[in-house]
C-alpha cells in the first residue's frame, strides 16, 4: 500500500470517528470514481489491433455529481469469423476488453466469434463512471444486434456481476463463465468500506450513501445486482474460477455462487495467480475453453 493509500485510509477512519456524515459523502464520491482508463498493455496489443471495432451511443445512469444527462460513446470489439456463434465477454474495474486477450485467441482459434465492450469510463470509451446498469443496457444492445443466442457469456471481476444479472433478466446464452467475481453490488461497498479505512459500524449507512449519490432514481441496486438471491438460470451451465490468493475479491466469493449454483455449477480454483494474472493461466484457459465448448446435455 501506498503512503497517498495509507494516508486516505487514516483520514476516512479518522473522519468516520468524528464526523460520520462527512466521511459518507466523501466517501460515497470516491466510490464511484473510476480513475483514468487502463491503458492496452503490450502483451495484449496484437489483438486489440486486430479487432473490428465499432461504437454505441449509450446514456449513462449515474446522476451523481455534475455528470447528469448527455450521452457517451461505448466502444466495441469483434474478433473472428461473422456468422459463427458468438461469446460475449464483460471485462472488470479498471480494466478493459483487450485484457481478454488470450481468451480470444483461444475462442476464435475454436472457431467462435468473440464480441466485447470497453465499458463507461474505461479503455477507449467515453465517461467518467460506470454503473452496473450501464453494463446491462450494452449487454441489451449487443445482444439485440445478434441473429441467435450467445454460445456464452464470460466475466471478470465486476464484469461477472452485470453478465449474470442480464442472463437472469432474460438475455439468453448457452453457458455462462465467471472468474473472480462479485456475488453483489453489497459485496463491492463493503470492500470500499474495508479498503478505504472506513469504519466497519458504518457499512450500512454508507451503502445507502453510495446508492443516493450516485444512482439516487434506483433504490433497488442492490436487491437487483445480488447473484445469490437472482441467479443465473439452472439451464444455463456455469462454471466459477477463482483464486484463493485474490486480494480484490476473495475466494470466499465464488464459493459462496457455486452454492447458490450448485445445481448447474463448477467451481475451479487455483492458486498463486491472484486477481488479474488468472486470465491468461494456459490451465485457467484451457479450462475456461473445455467448458465453452462442451457438447450441450442431452
Amino acid at each position: 500500500m501506498s503512503l497517498t493509500q495509507r494516508a486516505a485510509r487514516a483520514s476516512f477512519r479518522a473522519l468516520g470517528r468524528t464526523a460520520p456524515p462527512l466521511a459518507l459523502a466523501l466517501g460515497a464520491a470516491s466510490y464511484w470514481r473510476a480513475g483514468a482508463p487502463a491503458t492496452v498493455r503490450a502483451a495484449d496489443q496484437a489483438v486489440h489491433d486486430s479487432a473490428r471495432r465499432g461504437t454505441l451511443a449509450h446514456r449513462p445512469t449515474f446522476r451523481g455529481g455534475r455528470e447528469a444527462g448527455g450521452s457517451v460513446t461505448v466502444a466495441t470489439y469483434t474478433w473472428g469469423e461473422a456468422g459463427a456463434p458468438a461469446v460475449l465477454l464483460v471485462h472488470g474495474w479498471r480494466s478493459r476488453a483487450s485484457a481478454f486477450s488470450r481468451i480470444v485467441e483461444d475462442l476464435t482459434g475454436a472457431g467462435l466469434r468473440v464480441v466485447a465492450y470497453d465499458a463507461p469510463a474505461h479503455g477507449a470509451s467515453g465517461g467518467r463512471h460506470r454503473t452496473g446498469l450501464d453494463d446491462l443496457a450494452v449487454i441489451r444492445r449487443l445482444s439485440d444486434a445478434e441473429n441467435a443466442p450467445w454460445a456464452a457469456v464470460v466475466g471478470h471481476s465486476l464484469g461477472v456481476l452485470p453478465a449474470g444479472i442480464a442472463l437472469h433478466e432474460g438475455i439468453e446464452a448457452e453457458r455462462f463463465t465467471a472468474v473472480s467475481g462479485l456475488t453483489s453490488v453489497r459485496a463491492a461497498t463493503d470492500w470500499f468500506v474495508r479498503t478505504a479505512g472506513l469504519p466497519w459500524e458504518l457499512r450500512d449507512r454508507f451503502a445507502t450513501a453510495a446508492q443516493r449519490y450516485g444512482l439516487p432514481d434506483h433504490p433497488d441496486v442492490y436487491e437487483r445486482f445480488d447473484l445469490l438471491t437472482r441467479t443465473v438460470p439452472a439451464s444455463v451451465p456455469t462454471l466459477w474460477v477463482h483464486d484463493t490468493g485474490d486480494r480484490m475479491n476473495p475466494h470466499l466469493l465464488s464459493e459462496q455462487l457455486h452454492e447458490a449454483h450448485a445445481a448447474s455449477g463448477e467451481l475451479f480454483t487455483t492458486t498463486g495467480l491472484g486477481h488479474n494474472k488468472i486470465l491468461g493461466d494456459p490451465a485457467v484457459r484451457t479450462r475456461i475453453l473445455d467448458h465453452l465448448t462442451a457438447p450441450a446435455s442431452a
